[in-house]
């Protein structure tokens, strides 16, 4: 019963990516990258994908057997704040940085409103295979965290954040929330070298962590060469400096 449901779950995504942008931009996307990752090394998730041809058919996809249990990027991450709700595409692809592998992929996560009138929000995902690391979350400071914390306070939830002292790491605490429930790990990886690097590199996305992975994603799409380029850029850079 489980191995149906996923199956038709699968299906499902493959049958809304094709409704949402059409046979002609699957084939499309499929064929830039399958280019793109033979190009610069970078292994497909899913190899399938580099057997749509540009005459196949919105039906030839959805009955091609390897594509009905891709690998999906969600998978491991699922408990991330954010990405619970995350829906797949099977453009996902691997590369090795420090020894670790990563894989890129995009989500797109449903609107919580409750007029159900709101779009889909897509993030730009990278995680990386690591263990054993202190689970917490950072982002910049926004609206929109100022009013999670508002109401947590209101509705009695248990403080999550951590303060850093603003003397020491005047950039980190101007741009950055950080939240963890271990204080003592947190701060135990985020060493103060690590601290400084992220106060002056100003990211603006969200790194996550769980039991499995080290989880770094931005809102926007992946569409060129230049957008691939520029994300995996900031993705081996901290993992340069933070594993």
């Amino acid at each position: 019963m489980f191995i149906a449901i996923a199956v038709f779950a699968i299906i499902a995504s493959l049958l809304i990516q094709l409704l949402v942008s059409g046979p002609r931009q699957f084939r499309k996307r499929a064929k830039f990258l399958s280019e793109y990752t033979a190009r610069k090394g970078y292994r497909l998730a899913n190899s399938s994908i580099a057997q749509i041809t540009g005459s196949s058919s919105a039906r030839d996809i959805l009955t091609n057997p390897s594509l009905k249990s891709y690998v999906k990027g969600s998978d491991g991450i699922t408990d991330i704040e954010d990405l619970e709700r995350g829906t797949d595409n099977p453009f996902a692809f691997t590369t090795s940085m420090r020894s670790k592998e990563v894989m890129i992929f995009e989500l797109s996560v449903s609107s919580q409103r409750a007029d159900d009138k709101g779009n889909a929000i897509r993030y730009k995902v990278a995680k990386i295979a690591n263990e054993g690391l202190p689970r917490f979350s950072l982002g910049r400071h926004s609206v929109v965290n100022a009013v999670q914390n508002l109401v947590d306070k209101m509705t009695g939830k248990p403080k999550s954040s951590i303060d850093v002292d603003p003397s020491s790491f005047p950039e980190f605490a101007k741009h950055y929330w950080l939240k963890g429930a271990d204080r003592g790990a947190v701060l135990a990886f985020l060493s103060p070298e690590k601290i400084t690097f992220l106060g002056n590199t100003k990211l603006v996305g969200i790194i996550a962590t769980n039991s499995q992975y080290f989880v770094y994603f931005e809102l926007g799409s992946l569409h060129s060469e230049n957008d691939y380029d520029t994300f995996i850029a900031t993705v081996e850079k901290l993992a340069a400096n933070l594993l």
